[in-house]
């Protein structure tokens, strides 16, 4: 079965292009553990019979959390430096280890494709995947180090490289490198065309052949100058920067073809 696994759905941006017929997918899975978001991700699995909505978060273990900003697509589980203690930008959430999930809902012979945006507990969900050996089975995996973004934990994103290239894994790609285009759709869809996801052919080893060169080269990028970014930017307060600097900064990315966004 060919699959979609919607790590960080928030309120279904991407499910606008992974429902297109050309990438064939037979079930759409969405994570989101916010509540403020459901509402938005039910009326598109009441649309689309294929679309599955989990209401809670993926991570190492099975646990309760406290989600900061909830509803936000800067909801994480992880404290902003500057966060207000507000209560009601809190949100208690229920969070499944991501190995166990998979073992119960995945079979080795699936075409998993997955994508993460959920604003530093990739970090956790990778440890817990590579832990229980199950990176392997997935065709591609699309990995956003929103937790380079928290600076306590920002060391973690180096971790976790370290890990991937110890394990020899090269089924996995960058958002800083894959996300481009002026929309998230398109951004969605260079990613998902990039490694032949839009192919009418389910032959996954014929596919990891293929498309070996591709998974290669993007499985290598560091990430050095997205992590300087973020340091950059943290150093000359960019969240205070004028809308219309900021603006003119991103339309200089996405002239370089450096661009990243949701």
């Amino acid at each position: 079965m060919k699959i979609f696994i919607d790590i960080g759905s928030h309120t279904g941006e991407t499910l606008f292009e992974v429902m297109k017929e050309k990438y064939a997918f037979e079930k759409i899975v969405c994570f989101e553990p916010s509540s403020f978001c459901l509402d938005k991700l039910d009326k598109f699995a009441a649309e689309d019979n294929r679309i599955v909505i989990c209401e809670f978060g993926l991570s190492n273990g099975n646990k309760d959390a406290e989600l900061f900003q909830p509803g936000t697509l800067a909801g994480s589980i992880y404290k902003d430096e500057d966060h207000s203690l507000d209560k009601e930008e809190v949100e208690r959430i229920k969070l499944c280890d991501a190995n166990e999930w998979f073992e119960n809902n995945i079979s080795a012979d699936d075409y998993i494709v997955v994508k993460t945006n959920c604003e530093g507990s990739e970090v956790d969900i990778l440890d817990s995947l590579i832990d229980g050996n199950i990176m392997k089975n997935i065709y591609c995996f699309l990995i956003t180090f929103d937790i380079r973004n928290y600076e306590e934990f920002q060391h973690r994103e180096l971790e976790i490289r370290k890990r991937l290239k110890k394990e020899k894994l090269t089924n996995f790609c960058f958002s800083d490198n894959v996300m481009i285009g002026i929309t998230h759709e398109q951004r969605i869809e260079n990613w998902l065309t990039l490694f032949g996801i839009d192919s009418t052919n389910k032959d996954l080893d014929f596919l990891r052949q293929l498309y070996k060169k591709e998974f290669l080269k993007y499985s290598s990028k560091n990430g050095f100058f997205s992590r300087w970014e973020v340091r950059l930017k943290r150093i000359f307060n960019y969240k205070y920067f004028p809308d219309w600097l900021k603006k003119t900064l991103r339309s200089f990315k996405r002239t370089l073809g450096l661009n990243r966004e949701r």
